[in-house]
């Protein structure tokens, strides 16, 4: 039996991930990608990442995109995304930096608050997605 999942990495200029992490998995048709955060390029760690929670969706969805080209996807191809907070007031920032990056019949999404968005105590992340999509 051949592999029945395959490790999806970003294009260059991606976000990287923690020890014992990886960015994405395709399995079954479809792209699950985690802890998309609004972190910068690779060299960057959670405590690089803007204060401005505005900044910090822009980046994560300029992440997210890095990671559907190392797929072979577009934003075009994603389903589901879940959204935890780590303070539900950030969402409006959020919001608008969604309704940009889909402005029109978008992926479905669910959002809620969680006690700490961010991969360490010391970091600054605003939220943090889970990303399913169809595989091209």
């Amino acid at each position: 039996m051949g592999k029945v999942r395959e490790v999806i990495r970003p294009k260059p200029g991606g976000a990287s991930h923690g020890p014992g992490m990886v960015p994405g998995i395709k399995a079954g048709g479809l792209l699950f990608f985690s802890a998309v955060r609004g972190n910068g390029p690779r060299g960057e760690g959670p405590s690089r990442m803007s204060d401005d929670p505005k900044e910090q969706a822009e980046q994560a969805f300029t992440n997210l995109r890095l990671l559907l080209e190392g797929a072979g996807a577009t934003l075009d191809h994603v389903t589901k995304v879940t959204v935890f907070f780590q303070d539900l007031r950030t969402r409006p920032a959020f919001h608008e930096v969604w309704m940009k990056t889909f402005p029109e019949d978008p992926p479905a999404r669910s959002a809620m608050q969680v006690a700490n968005a961010s991969a360490s105590p010391d970091g600054n992340a605003h939220f943090v997605m889970d990303v399913i999509a169809v595989a091209p």
